[in-house]
């Protein structure tokens, strides 16, 4: 797919979200970002945008991820806190 351009962004592929709430990430996109399959991904939310990067094996997100499920009070803490950064 050729790429084009709308605003200042570059728009390179389309995806389209199933019923399950699933994406497949096009494989140039994969390749850009450096990701493949195990691979964990950050969504940030900045501006009414939505920011796509590679999670970094030492990042705070993937220690978390790593940890044991979190109960009730303690994800809603941390979904709290994550609020505040944002």
């Amino acid at each position: 797919m050729n790429s084009l351009l709308i605003g200042n962004a570059q728009v390179i592929e389309l995806g389209k979200i199933t019923s399950k709430g699933q994406i497949t990430i096009p494989k140039d996109i994969r390749n850009a970002l450096g990701v493949s399959g195990g691979d964990k991904i950050l969504f940030e939310k900045k501006d009414g945008e939505v920011i796509i990067k590679k999670a970094q094996k030492n990042s705070l997100v993937s220690v978390l991820d790593e940890a044991r499920p979190l109960g009730k009070e303690a994800s809603r803490t941390l979904r709290g806190i994550r609020d505040e950064w944002d």
